[in-house]
């Protein structure tokens, strides 16, 4: 462990810096060719704001990747997963901030990334929730491409204010680099802790009040690359499925939520709205510091909740409910404030 520690330490710097530069520059590049949000009557901001900044996560993640396994220090076909999969989505959501592309061709590409990591990684056998490990049989593949697209699209759903997907990549990478490290998983700790570094160095341009978006190029590659890292600690530690959706569960219920409402209600559920209750939130009164910042502090307090779970701190079959108060004390927070002005 301690020899590693100065290559964690010159990698977390590495990539907040990097993120930093890389972020500067497509801000520039995109007010220089046009790549503009520009407000509508979904938005939460009111101005033409450059996007595409994600590259700025991306590129320290390639580049972290790339030395992994020129190092030989990890397992090649693991590694090549993780690059195709953040090369395909970064691509795809790529041209998607520059051209707008048809969400069928996200949906495309989310699905052949899934059948590789079904390919190459495999599947989670057991759902791991209440402390009990759960069979998911001939379910598995399915529920696993599953999670890997909704994953991959929830993180893009919930990039709609400053700084909440930066901040809930931090948040899921530092804790990330804790778990792996727990399990002696030192190159994969090092990749979690320079996922933190890039979003931490991203948010230096997009806290509130933004100066860039994050992009489809971001937010498709954070959750495709999440996705993926929980098939790898599930196969490679047995980290079980629940301690995952503690961790992202500030994202998995306002985003699962909101598409389960909006499909009842008969709506077009791939079209842009501002029924999420971080949105929601926003329009209420609340400032996009104020609401990220909450969504960051609760996504800490589910992360240690996860950290027991993952640890098989009892009682177990306490976190997961404990972790959906959590939640559903927020929502009601915010329904009762959305109420109290009528909307």
């Amino acid at each position: 462990m301690g020899n590693i520690i100065p290559y964690m330490v010159l990698a977390i710097l590495g990539s907040f810096l990097l993120a930093v530069i890389v972020t500067w520059s497509a801000k520039q590049y995109a007010l220089r060719t046009g790549i503009l949000d520009r407000p509508n009557d979904r938005s939460s901001h009111t101005a033409d704001i450059p996007r595409g900044g994600g590259v700025g996560i991306v590129f320290p993640i390639l580049i972290a990747l790339i030395i992994i396994l020129l190092s030989g220090s990890y397992d090649r076909h693991t590694l090549l997963v993780f690059l195709f999969v953040v090369g395909l989505l970064a691509v795809v959501g790529w041209l998607d901030d520059k051209y707008e592309v048809h969400f069928l061709l996200r949906i495309i590409a989310q699905l052949i990334g899934g059948v590789v990591v079904l390919s190459v990684i495999g599947a989670i056998d057991f759902l791991g929730i209440f402390g009990k490990n759960i069979p998911l049989l001939f379910l598995a593949p399915i529920t696993t491409l599953l999670w890997f697209v909704w994953m991959t699209n929830l993180y893009n759903f919930m990039d709609g204010i400053d700084g909440i997907a930066a901040g809930q990549g931090a948040v899921a990478g530092c804790f990330l680099g804790i778990w792996f490290t727990i399990h002696n998983d030192y190159v994969m700790a090092l990749f979690s802790y320079v996922i933190m570094a890039a979003s931490l160095g991203f948010l230096v341009w997009n806290w509130a009040p933004a100066r860039i978006f994050m992009g489809d190029v971001g937010s498709l590659t954070l959750g495709g690359v999440f996705a993926l890292m929980a098939v790898v600690a599930y196969k490679n530690h047995q980290i079980p499925f629940g301690a995952f959706l503690l961790l992202f569960g500030v994202f998995l219920a306002d985003a699962t939520v909101t598409l389960i409402k909006r499909v009842i209600q008969g709506k077009i559920f791939w079209r842009a709205h501002r029924e999420h209750f971080y949105q929601r939130a926003v329009i209420a009164g609340w400032s996009h510091a104020q609401v990220t910042t909450t969504v960051v502090v609760t996504s800490v307090i589910m992360a240690i909740l996860g950290t027991l779970e993952m640890l098989h701190i009892g009682p177990l079959y306490l976190w997961l409910p404990l972790g959906m108060l959590v939640l559903g004390t927020l929502a009601f927070l915010v329904r009762k404030k959305s109420l109290a002005i009528g909307r």
